[in-house]
């Protein structure tokens, strides 16, 4: 499992930032899935991923493999992965967060960070494999080996889903697509129950925040020697809160985070504290004993909460996600900073 610790080093670095989150957003456009694809026919079955290209097959793929937050929105939508690939099992043998709901017994986890089994790859036979692309390192899906790319290429097809300027939501419905064409019902009772959830979550946070007058909120990483400060026009999850009214600071940088030392952690004031979860938990044993950190207002009014920078990439658990931040603002005062 991928520890708190180990994903700050990861966020220090450009190309292991926009994977870490799962989350992000960019500037950047890219080719749209395409909408009439995925269907058996005479010609097969063929589809055009995030990164534009297009996946020809013989037949409608049915042994997928899928790293682990795309294979947790596949699972909420009724596609069943054969296998797994990055987060799986937290130290005690608990699911990680990013797998959601996946049956961990039904599935083969081919390897986490830098863990990739290309024998264990080949053992499934797959008939495709479903990662992350990132715009900023192209050619390449997230947690597959770079070495190890051409290899996995030889042995299955990939399609790659990419996070797009039209944020979280954005990359939950491209992924949807492809649930779609591998055979999904969307319309399946379930799944619209899911969706009608997904929309009143989204209208009652939004509802919140209208009424909210003066709240401020500031996300971060942190660790024992620094700050980070998430710029949310990096983040898809936090964009979506900005649209539904979340003020959010946003940091002194044009970067994905401002870093700062815990001597200047008063710089940015906020009624509320969003701190990254990943690794298990809000990592308070750890800021605890900084006195800066209990100086801030915030902290002091008990007004701090997760971010879950990393989370599946499901309308249902980004549901459950919005509703968690719902309560949470429900209960925070917005005067505690003037």
């Amino acid at each position: 499992m991928t520890t708190f610790r180990e994903s700050l080093a990861r966020v220090a670095s450009r190309r292991s930032f926009l994977a870490v989150s799962g989350l992000i957003a960019t500037a950047m456009c890219r080719p749209a899935l395409a909408q009439d694809a995925g269907t058996p026919s005479a010609s097969g079955w063929a589809m055009t991923d995030g990164r534009g290209n297009t996946i020809s097959l013989p037949t409608r793929p049915e042994r997928v493999v899928a790293f682990s937050p795309v294979a947790a929105a596949l699972w909420e939508l009724g596609v069943r992965p054969v296998g797994v690939f990055g987060p799986f099992r937290q130290e005690d043998g608990s699911p990680d967060p990013q797998i959601g709901e996946v049956d961990l017994d039904a599935v083969v986890s081919i390897g986490d960070w830098e863990e990739f089994d290309l024998e264990r790859l080949i053992a499934l036979d797959p008939d495709l494999l479903v990662g992350l692309s990132l715009p900023d390192v192209p050619n390449t899906l997230w947690y597959v080996p770079e070495d190890a790319s051409a290899t996995v290429e030889a042995i299955v097809p990939t399609f790659g889903v990419t996070p797009s300027d039209r944020g979280h939501l954005g990359l939950i419905e491209d992924i949807e697509s492809l649930a779609a064409a591998l055979a999904a019902d969307l319309d399946a009772p379930g799944i619209v129950a899911t969706r009608n959830e997904f929309t009143a979550a989204e209208a009652e946070l939004r509802d919140l925040l209208a009424e909210a007058e003066g709240l401020t909120a500031l996300v971060i990483s942190a660790s024992p020697d620094e700050i980070y400060v998430a710029n949310p026009s990096w983040f898809g999850d936090l964009r979506f809160f900005l649209a539904a009214g979340l003020p959010i600071i946003e940091p002194e940088t044009e970067e994905r985070w401002e870093i700062l030392s815990w001597e200047q952690a008063a710089k940015y004031q906020a009624d509320l504290i969003l701190v990254d979860n990943r690794g298990g938990g809000v990592p308070f044993p750890v800021l605890d004993p900084i006195g800066t950190w209990q100086s801030l207002p915030a902290v002091q009014a008990g007004q701090v909460g997760p971010w879950h920078a990393v989370a599946p990439y499901g309308r249902r658990a980004f549901s459950n996600i919005v509703r968690e931040l719902t309560e949470i603002i429900r209960q925070t005062d917005a005067s505690v900073v003037a």
